[in-house]
């Protein structure tokens, strides 16, 4: 049971300065600073992971550095770098440390800049940075400088507003009581993956992934070979697989894989106060995609999880693979040491372990321990038992304090090195857990790194550079599409692992119209090269100008409420009235094909088969003097030749593939109004002896 927290309140009859020391007395009994994972107080770097209670590994954003604003980087410290002067840094250390109590572990990044920003504004106002000469004046210059160096100042400025009222003032730190408002308006927070607020508006929904840029990544995951480009498009598989968050990916086991009833599936954790739950593939497609992508895993993790599950046996030991027992406590060589940790091809120069191994005075001939190499230096075992203990993943053995999983277990635990992409070789038995930052960054959060788009020259066309991909978008994308199908609200919110339905709102971001199947209606995120061939297209033109719309609005109003069947797209708006040409889709104007959907290539020539060898039949009848076939025969024969253009136009190769098609309205249409009608005049009295009979009425323009 967990202590409740009180408050730090400032006494009246104290000084300000009596109330700052106590203050700070108070954080040092704070529980970052007890325990077995106590960070010392008086350091200025703090590495607060450990108490941090997040799904997977290295949660951003809690290694902090009490240095300078002028000399603090993101991320690292610098050698160079300049701590925040006293007395104001260890007044810093408290304030922060109390805004994580109080906050529940809130992300502190902001908090410390602020801190580091009001530092900096005292010594550009000529004073010595003291917490209780804090004043206006000097938030007032801290804001400048927000307003000169930071791209959401607003956000910045909340922060300083919340550390002078929620912190300065209740405690009483400040000679004088802080009146202060931030200067900034709200500007909303600058992210890639906002939604337009406009009703209806389909281009702004920039939560969802540009289709180019997922297909272009599938492209990566059918030919991956090398283990960065494994990694992060089997993490991307598992993300299109059902709505699922980042770090449930990273944190699935290995044994996640189930089936019921012939049916594939992956038990999952959510987060958010979902429950347990196992999740089902969408289609068979989709269950043999995922297959891959954990197969691929489990292959790329099998020595890095065996050596895991020893070194969770025994901490502080080098794991020795097989054959390689008796070399424990023996000086080892360079090609020894490669085959302890799985090395292939040695490791480079200057490295992290390079720079860990202590070598000896003493040199070794035996071609068994050189690899057949005869003069070879020899290197201090404890030192390479020092490197693999020091690198092993922060709270090793688990990797997942939430659900008590170990490494050994964890989908994602590989070998050291797995998503370096510059070079640097697989330490195929030293365990490590991917995080998210390192999924994040291999999808585009590196502004001038190395990704998974720009490794394969893959450019997004609108900006001319490499595609960047969310990590939340697969979610919001599967997510839009079960909204666009009408699933019902509790089902959607089960299946994204929601504990409360009403949080579907924020993840559905296209109307009605929706096109699920492929592009249109993805507004802005459609790929451009889409064409359309046939009256589609001049329905299109002739739409986009008699309304003054663009060609994308026309052809998404065009398409209207899209629906897959076994030969092709329907566009018909079923919500205006039923189908009018039951089952003759090949007759109807309405029915869409698209380029290079094998599927739909291999339905027509299935259909043209059979319609050819209803030709025939027709044919055989008829030379056997059978009666009344030859409206029979018209009908087979206008069926094949719409086969036949359709064939023809999807294997068209001048065609790109995506390209809608349709085909021209038929010559006579079968609609159930024609048989309404071909039944009424049956019945009416005959006015020549040579008018058609029932029969012959109902195959040209009735049901067949």
């Amino acid at each position: 049971m967990n202590a409740a927290i009180i408050p730090f309140v400032g006494l009246p009859e104290r000084t300000a300065r009596e109330n700052l020391e106590a203050f700070i007395e108070r954080a040092k009994r704070l529980r970052f600073f007890t325990g077995p994972d106590a960070v010392d107080w008086a350091s200025t770097s703090w590495d607060l992971r450990p108490f941090a209670n997040t799904r997977g590994q290295n949660p951003a954003g809690y290694v902090l550095h009490f240095t300078n604003h002028e000399t603090t980087v993101r991320g690292r410290r610098l050698r160079t770098a300049e701590d925040m002067a006293e007395p104001f840094l260890s007044a810093a250390k408290a304030v922060l440390a109390s805004f994580l109590v109080d906050t529940g572990m809130a992300t502190p990044t902001k908090m410390v800049t602020a801190l580091r920003i009001v530092e900096k504004a005292f010594r550009d106002l000529g004073m010595v940075p003291d917490l209780c000469e804090l004043n206006p004046e000097i938030l007032d210059r801290a804001a400048g400088t927000i307003q000169a160096s930071m791209k959401e100042p607003w956000s910045y400025g909340r922060a300083l507003e919340r550390f002078a009222h929620e912190t300065v003032n209740p405690c009483r730190l400040a000679a004088a009581h802080l009146i202060w408002r931030s200067p900034f308006p709200y500007g909303g927070a600058n992210r890639s993956d906002r939604v337009s607020t406009n009703t209806g508006e389909v281009e702004g929904s920039d939560k969802l992934p540009h289709l180019k840029c997922v297909l272009d990544l599938a492209g990566i995951f059918r030919d991956a070979t090398s283990s960065a480009d494994i990694v992060v498009t089997s993490w991307f598989a598992l993300a299109m697989f059902s709505p699922t968050r980042a770090n449930e990916i990273l944190t699935l086991p290995v044994n996640c894989e189930t089936e019921m009833e012939g049916v594939y599936g992956i038990s999952w954790l959510p987060l958010k106060g979902g429950s347990p739950m196992t999740k089902f593939a969408t289609n068979d497609d989709w269950a043999e995609v995922t297959r891959t992508a954990i197969g691929r895993l489990k292959e790329l993790g099998v020595p890095a999880r065996k050596a895991a599950a020893w070194y969770a046996e025994n901490p502080g030991s080098l794991y020795l693979p097989e054959g390689m027992e008796h070399l424990r406590g023996e000086p080892l060589t360079t090609w020894e040491i490669c085959r302890i940790l799985g090395i292939e091809g040695g490791f480079n120069p200057g490295c992290t372990l390079d720079k860990t191994l202590v070598r000896l005075d003493c040199f070794t001939n035996d071609a068994e321990k050189t690899g057949g190499v005869r003069y070879r230096k020899l290197h201090e075992f404890s030192s390479v038992e020092r490197y693999v203990t020091e690198v092993l993943p922060l709270g090793f053995p688990l990797a997942d304090k939430r659900q008590g999983m170990k490494a050994a277990d964890a989908l994602f635990c590989l070998p050291r090195h797995a998503l370096h992409s510059k070079g640097s070789s697989l330490y195929m038995n030293v365990p490590d857990l991917v995080s998210y930052s390192q999924i994040a960054h291999e999808l585009g959060r590196k502004p001038n790194g190395t990704t998974v788009f720009s490794r394969h020259g893959l450019i997004d066309p609108r900006w001319g550079e490499p595609w960047q991909l969310r990590t939340h978008q697969p979610r919001h994308l599967l997510n839009t599409l079960a909204q666009s199908k009408h699933l019902s609200e509790t089902l959607i919110a089960f299946w994204s692992g929601r504990k409360r339905v009403d949080h579907n709102a924020w993840y559905n971001h296209i109307p009605h119209e929706a096109f699920i199947e492929a592009y249109v209606t993805m507004g802005k995120n459609a790929p451009r090269e889409i064409g359309v061939v046939g009256p589609l297209a001049d329905k299109v033109e002739e739409r986009a100008r008699r309304e003054m719309v663009t060609h994308d609005t026309a052809l998404r109003l065009e398409v209207g409420s899209i629906i897959s069947t076994r030969y092709g797209l329907c566009r018909h708006n079923y919500a205006l009235t039923p189908c009018p040409k039951d089952k003759n889709c090949i007759g109807c104007g309405e029915n869409t094909f698209v380029k290079g959907d094998e599927h739909q290539v291999a339905e027509a020539r299935k259909q043209l088969g059979i319609s050819k060898a209803a030709v025939a039949n027709c044919l055989k009848a008829i030379a056997d003097g059978e009666p009344d076939v030859e409206p029979w025969l018209a009908k087979h024969e206008q069926a094949a030749a719409r086969w036949e253009l359709a064939l023809e136009r999807l294997t068209d190769t001048a065609l790109v593939d995506g390209t809608l098609i349709t085909l021209p309205p038929p010559a006579v249409s079968q609609t159930k109004t024609g048989l309404t009608l071909a039944i009424r005049d049956a019945e009416a009295p005959a006015v020549a002896r040579d008018e058609p009979d029932l029969e012959t009425m109902l195959a040209l323009g009735g049901n067949t």
